[in-house]
């Protein structure tokens, strides 16, 4: 079973990214793609399982759902499981069978019981 975490935009992680490194090393410029560099970075030196996967939100068409645009897109099947990153915390779903409607009720935050331990870059 694979688990996709769907990121906020690449916008996003580079705004957040670079408030926090700015403090860290003021005057130093950040290259533009900040965000892919040290998820990059992250993940060749984390050892994170070939399972996992992290997803930016603009990644994925606007117009197709999140489960079919995983599926055909990244391979997602039933049974994977999607964490979506929010401004009130995860949300944590199941990619439906063939007919069966989205299983979008479970909810948990980071350090949780059942919250995966690792990450893999998608890109």
């Amino acid at each position: 079973m694979a688990t996709f975490y769907l990121l906020p935009s690449r916008d996003c992680l580079e705004v957040a990214l670079g408030d926090f490194l700015a403090p860290l090393l003021p005057g130093l410029p950040l290259p533009p793609d900040t965000w892919d560099v040290v998820a990059d970075r992250l993940a060749s030196v984390a050892g994170w399982p070939g399972d996992v996967f992290l997803v930016p939100r603009d990644d994925l068409p606007a117009d197709e759902p999140v489960g079919e645009s995983l599926a055909s897109g990244y391979g997602a099947e039933p049974g994977d499981r999607v964490i979506e990153s929010g401004p009130t915390g995860p949300r944590v779903w199941v990619i439906p069978g063939e007919g069966e409607p989205a299983d979008d009720s479970v909810t948990y935050f980071p350090g949780a019981a059942g919250a995966p331990a690792t990450l893999r870059l998608i890109r």
